[in-house]
Formats: C-alpha cells, sequence, structure tokens
C-alpha cells in the first residue's frame, strides 16, 4: 500500500483535515490534505523543528523515546508522531476534532507506513 493511501485513510479515519509524513530534514515524503488551501507540506516541515526540540530536551529524562506529540492552538490541533530512522507523521485537525482518536489513528498509521518502508 503506497504513503499516500495510508495517509488519505489516516485523515479520513482521524477526522482530520490532512496529513503529511517527511524525513528527518523536513522533506515531503507523501502527504493528504482534504483542501488545496491547507498548506500541509509546511506546516509539516516547520514542527518537525518544534519535535526535534521536545525530543532533545526529554532525551536526558525519564521521558526519553518521545513517541508522538500533541499541540492544541486556538485554531488547530496537530497529532505528531516519530518513525523509524528519523521519519515523522503529522496530522492537522480543526480546534474540535478529537485528539485521542487522531493518536490512536496516528500510531496505526505509522505501524503501516513502517511495514511499508521494510
Amino acid at each position: 500500500m503506497s504513503f499516500d493511501l495510508i495517509l488519505k485513510e489516516l485523515t479520513k479515519n482521524a477526522g482530520a483535515k490532512g496529513a503529511v509524513m517527511l524525513d528527518s530534514d523536513g522533506e515531503i515524503v507523501a502527504s493528504h490534505a482534504d483542501s488545496p488551501s491547507l498548506e500541509i507540506d509546511l506546516i509539516g516541515a516547520h514542527h518537525g523543528i518544534v519535535l526535534d526540540i521536545i525530543k532533545d530536551a526529554t532525551s536526558r529524562s525519564a521521558f526519553s523515546g518521545v513517541r508522538s506529540v500533541a499541540i492544541s492552538t486556538v485554531k488547530s490541533r496537530l497529532a505528531i508522531s516519530t518513525l523509524k530512522e528519523g521519519y515523522y507523521l503529522l496530522v492537522a485537525m480543526g480546534r474540535s476534532a478529537p485528539m485521542g482518536k487522531a493518536l490512536f489513528e496516528s500510531r496505526r498509521a505509522v505501524e503501516r507506513i513502517e511495514e511499508e518502508m521494510g
């Protein structure tokens, strides 16, 4: 199954607006957005920096090994999940979308993506 299809299903199952898979340099591997106006690629690249800061800050504590991060803003919610080899996955949702469902669906998508990665 292609990464694009996995991201499309993740977006639908999570009730999200879009999802993007990026490599460790913030380069887009695959993406899906329900609307062309959602700049999911740009959102993903910027929040990869946030993920790196959180991973670094927790690396020397009992909270090391960050697998996912939830971010809520005034207008939206983001779920960021780590993948093997430094890749990561970002799901963008509206403010009313349930974060728990997005994190659950992201974890399922991570398993499928990592299987596809080999």
